[in-house]
């Protein structure tokens, strides 16, 4: 990982990261929730909830060679960095090895409802649900570009995260907020969901709402299939949208693969002995219907294809401290700073105040220093306060450090870089990889080295190489 600094004076990021436990075996017999097996592969789905490497629904995945990318309107990949509470895919050939996360945001587009006081509001006519607080019935909505959730106005473009819940209280397919994003420029838009109803060939409505969808009538989507469409425009409902490219969500295992689910589900969700989970029909066995709750709430399921149908082999309801309280962990190697009253991971960020505990081997200041801190999220909107900062003897291996200090030189290949760190005499090489997030224009590699610009670096070192994973420039300067 990798940890920078800032002083009150610089402007706080609400990103945060949670939760680094690992999971408990919840049911008799089965597959284990930590893990798929010695050298299985399988797909995970579910909420970023901290940065160990990448931890998902509290399972950590080694991303140091992972490509992290988001789809568009076109179906190309482009890559972006993973944030806190962001719904992703990931997929991997070895057990706890990444090879892609997918992120996959469930709506983009205009807040058409508020309800002052209230934890719903809907977007796009599309309902959803927002987290307080962070205890074990649930961990707190991420909110990045509020104070709080009160600060929403109507009419304002969110990119939300989260699953999909048939809520009691609406008596529809409501969206449980992970995260929460104020988008700012132009944005392409974008609903999922459920598939509620079929009104005619190519006319479908999402989640029990009045929004019907106009796609391909050779597209046959079936009630119950989840889906990802976008679209051409946003009228309110009940005009029909066109849409320009729509797809079946679910997620897709090959063969033996073991596909690990997030949701929110209760007994009365089960029909036939099936349950639906991120639009995959699971078979539930006998013994491990038993565990599924009364009312709604976040579980934990493993599944593998069993003749042909897919069939959960370990269930867990998540309701411990440490997997829905809101505990945050952060790991990584920075220039130290004990003064320092924040720290930033991976765009995460954590308060030191008064109350934090530092261990006694932290120095006061060093070149590098690797730490694991401890913090707890707040409601949303809020920057979580660091609880304990250890500095660590030694750094890991593969820790992803952090640096600040000027480009010197691209090779002519573009596959290495070489950038004078702050403090150092001679420029350190780096390496690129297919998954290196780099700056786009006017602050491309190119601009910032002949600019002479300042930037934060991100990389790790593998195989005994320097592996660049993401060049950070600083944020515009506003005008007078």
């Amino acid at each position: 990982m990798s940890i920078t600094f800032t002083h009150p004076t610089q402007i706080l990021r609400l990103f945060t990261v949670a939760l680094a436990a690992m999971f408990l075996l919840a049911c008799g017999g089965g597959t284990s929730l930590s893990g798929v097996g010695s050298g299985g592969s399988g797909i995970a789905e579910g909420s970023v909830s901290g940065f160990g490497s990448v931890i998902v629904n509290g399972v950590e995945y080694d991303d140091s060679s992972a490509v992290s990318q988001f789809e568009d309107a076109t179906g190309t990949q482009t890559l972006s960095a993973a944030k806190l509470g962001q719904q992703v895919r990931i997929s991997q050939s070895k057990d706890g090895v990444a090879n892609t996360i997918d992120i996959l945001p469930q709506l983009r587009g205009p807040v058409t409802r508020l309800d002052a006081g209230s934890a719903y509001l809907q977007v796009m006519g599309q309902w959803v649900r927002v987290v307080s607080v962070s205890n074990t019935a649930g961990t707190a909505t991420v909110l990045d570009g509020y104070d709080d959730i009160g600060s929403i106005a109507q009419g304002d473009a969110l990119e939300v995260h989260g699953v999909w819940s048939q809520d009691a209280s609406k008596g529809l397919p409501v969206l449980v907020a992970s995260r929460i994003e104020k988008v700012s420029g132009s944005y392409t838009l974008l609903i999922s969901g459920q598939v509620t109803s079929v009104t005619g060939p190519g006319l479908l409505t999402l989640n029990g709402s009045a929004t019907v969808l106009e796609t391909d009538p050779s597209l046959v989507f079936t009630v119950g299939t989840q889906v990802t469409a976008w679209l051409s425009q946003w009228a309110n409902p009940p005009q029909t949208l066109r849409v320009t490219r729509i797809k079946d969500a679910a997620p897709v295992p090959a063969g033996a693969q073991l596909l690990r689910l997030e949701g929110m589900a209760a007994a009365s969700d089960l029909t036939n002995g099936q349950l639906r989970a991120q639009g995959r029909l699971i078979t539930i066995p006998a013994n491990l219907q038993g565990q599924l709750p009364a009312n709604p709430a976040p579980l934990l399921l493993e599944a593998t294809l069993q003749n042909g149908v897919w069939t959960a082999t370990a269930l867990r309801i998540r309701g411990t401290a440490q997997d829905l309280g809101g505990e945050i962990v952060l790991k990584g190697a920075v220039p130290w700073d004990a003064t320092a009253q924040s720290l930033t991971l991976r765009e995460a960020t954590v308060l030191i105040v008064g109350s934090t505990v530092m261990s006694p081997n932290c120095p006061r200041s060093g070149p590098m220093v690797a730490l694991e801190v401890h913090a707890l999220r707040g409601p949303p909107g809020s920057t979580p306060v660091a609880t304990t900062i250890n500095c660590l003897s030694t750094v890991p291996d593969a820790t992803v450090i952090r640096q600040g200090g000027y480009l010197q030189s691209i090779a002519s290949d573009g596959k290495s870089v070489s950038v004078l760190f702050d403090g150092q005499s001679s420029p350190t090489p780096l390496v690129l990889f297919g998954g290196s997030l780099l700056p786009p224009l006017p602050n491309d590699l190119n601009a910032l080295r002949s600019g002479h610009i300042h930037v934060d670096v991100e990389y790790q070192v593998i195989a005994g190489q320097n592996q660049l994973r993401k060049v950070t420039p600083p944020p515009p300067q506003s005008g007078p």
